[in-house]
């Protein structure tokens, strides 16, 4: 029997789309670089809605590339705003005004999190689940897990759904491929400070390549996070 997560569990997708307005010129990239895994999280975004639709939850994705400001970071953490990722330089972002800093919290940032903040409160969400996706080649090096588990000083939910994907032989990653303990990260700031259950999913983005691959995905974590919510 499906959990009824309606007013309870919501999903989010930081890094879901790679839109840039066209007034900052792809950042001074290229086109081929901004539709790539350094610009946003491939796959996620469909993979959030096929989630929400199906455990009747709550959604809310990113509607800028994380290029100009990711949403997973603290407020002042140097990389808010990133001059380099994969070893790419961010033409735009280099000597950047405070104007066009600030421009980019309030517009896009800071409306990100409030709206997050709102749906908390007024649906009584009392669970949160980031979903991102990461790229399965890292340093010229094949990254063998097919998804990461993300957590911080709060692991009650983390290792729940960590154990369930171990009990059902899929390959998996505790704090892998990255950490999920970055201090004022979306988990951190709407998760940890607000004493909510949490986590982080991680699926590498090959898995998300086509609609029958995400639906595949899809159905698989429904299962998972119908029956890790049982467990708490």
């Amino acid at each position: 029997m499906s959990i009824n997560y309606k007013k309870r569990i919501l999903f989010i997708a930081d890094h879901a789309s790679n839109y840039i307005p066209d007034s900052l010129n792809n950042l001074g990239l290229t086109k081929n670089l901004i539709d790539t895994h350094i610009s946003f999280d491939l796959g996620i975004k469909d993979l959030c809605i096929s989630l929400s639709k199906s455990c009747n939850a709550k959604y809310i994705v990113g509607d800028h590339s994380r290029l100009i400001i990711d949403l997973n970071r603290g407020i002042s953490d140097p990389t808010l705003i990133p001059v380099i990722v994969d070893k790419k330089v961010i033409p735009r972002n280099i000597n950047l005004s405070d104007y066009e800093k600030r421009k980019r919290v309030l517009r896009i940032y800071k409306k990100y999190h409030d709206e997050i903040r709102k749906i908390i409160k007024r649906d009584n969400i009392n669970i949160l689940i980031s979903l991102h996706s990461f790229n399965p080649i890292f340093k010229n090096k094949k990254r063998n897990i097919h998804f990461g588990i993300l957590s911080n000083q709060d692991r009650k939910l983390s290792e729940v759904i960590l154990n369930e994907m171990r009990r059902k032989k899929i390959s998996v990653g505790d704090n892998e491929p990255y950490k999920g303990n970055l201090i004022g990260d979306t988990m951190y700031k709407h998760g940890l400070q607000n004493h909510m259950h949490h986590s982080l999913i991680e699926v590498r983005n090959d898995l998300l390549s086509s609609s029958t691959k995400i639906n595949r995905v899809s159905v698989l974590l429904k299962e998972i996070i119908d029956e890790s919510i049982k467990r708490i």
